[in-house]
């Protein structure tokens, strides 16, 4: 029988990336009495999740990140059916390639510690690079390759968790910005919205990206963000010839052909930005130059390629490129996800199921080696 007396859970996430989508999917999943309404000041995806590069990796990544980066990637090939929306996810492997012989030196005490903690990496020579990944630069002498990681659509993603969400009963709403928190004795009661409303709750969850700082820091909550602009570039497609997502060691790639030949280059090129509150930037010919030389050096196939479009998505980085993930510890039904620092496509799965379990006031168990982070 329904208790009527028991009210149900107000829940609102503000920021409508893949972090809060996410958030609002597994909430109504793990309790659909559950009231959750995400805000989203321009369009779902508008901001850094929807100009993501998108890779779905575990190599390479720091050890306080690898459990939570584990649990994610298992969750992967079975998404498309849990959100009942396709995501363009494929697991075609990551390599990074050696190409001198100090990277290719150092390339097995790399593998060996990454094993110690789970990532299923090898040590692969120059032939084999070659059968993974043929065309790549002659000077290659070997690599490592994880069968694990994969890529995935950027926006299709965001529409697929968007989709999943609203299907449960959550509310997306879109141009609907919040101005601000509000606290009363030490708890968050509220969230202000545009045209002066405000929406009650008993949790809010801040996942705003590079916009979480200016709202937390209204309610005396420092986050140590800082915004960054990366670039992306996309050719014109080309014949199907690249599989895994490719990178090398001492060099700013991450290379990915997509499912219609274009190929994404990105790697943390930095871009300008105009207007941050308007996620307004501009392309730097210099990143833009050496982004494709790059390119071009590890993968010679790409020299005949020419350059469709480019963009930049505006990331919020933390001083050791590690996100904040937690309860605000001074305000009561405050919880933040921030700073993901350029590679949070791919724990998007595990992380929205670690901020439902905090707004419904569940045991988060964040995985050996992977702790909250402390904020002030």
């Amino acid at each position: 029988m329904l208790d009527c007396g028991v009210m149900a859970r107000r829940i609102v996430i503000v920021g409508g990336g893949l972090m809060g989508l996410s958030a609002a999917f597994h909430l109504r999943r793990a309790d659909p009495g559950a009231e959750v309404t995400v805000l989203e000041r321009e369009r779902v995806g508008a901001a850094a999740s929807g100009a993501s590069a998108a890779g779905v990796r575990v190599m390479g990544r720091d050890p306080a990140e690898r459990a939570l980066a584990l649990a994610s990637l298992a969750r992967w090939p079975d998404l498309d059916r849990e959100l009942e929306a396709p995501t363009g996810y494929r697991r075609g492997g990551g390599l990074r390639l050696a190409l001198d012989d100090a990277a290719w030196r150092a390339a097995p005490a790399w593998v060996t510690e990454q094993r110690t903690h789970g990532v299923p990496v090898e040590l692969v020579d120059a032939d084999a690079a070659r059968r993974l990944a043929p065309g790549i630069a002659e000077a290659c002498r070997g690599g490592v390759h994880c069968a694990m990681d994969g890529q995935a659509d950027a926006m299709a993603t965001v529409r697929a968790f968007a989709t999943a969400a609203r299907r449960l009963g959550a509310r997306v709403e879109e141009g609907a910005g919040a101005r601000g928190l509000v606290v009363e004795g030490g708890r968050l009661v509220a969230v202000e919205r545009d045209a002066g409303r405000r929406q009650a709750c008993d949790t809010a969850i801040v996942a705003a990206g590079a916009w979480s700082g200016a709202l937390l820091a209204a309610v005396g909550v420092r986050l140590p963000i800082e915004t960054r602009p990366l670039q992306m570039l996309l050719t014109e497609p080309a014949p199907a010839a690249l599989v895994p997502v490719l990178g090398a060691f001492d060099h700013r790639l991450s290379l990915k052909q997509l499912d219609d030949g274009a190929y994404l280059i990105g790697g943390g090129w930095p871009a300008r930005v105009i207007d941050h509150a308007a996620n307004r930037y501009e392309l730097l010919d210099e990143s833009v130059k050496e982004s494709l030389e790059t390119a071009r050096t590890v993968y010679p196939p790409l020299g005949g390629r020419a350059l469709a479009r480019g963009w930049a998505g505006l990331e919020a980085f933390t001083p050791d490129d590690l996100p904040m993930i937690g309860p605000v510890p001074a305000i009561e039904g405050l919880a933040v996800a921030a700073g993901f620092s350029g590679h949070g496509f791919a724990l998007t799965p595990a992380v929205g199921d670690l901020l439902a379990s905090l707004a419904l006031g569940a045991e988060a168990m964040l995985g050996s080696g992977l702790t909250f982070r402390h904020l002030s």
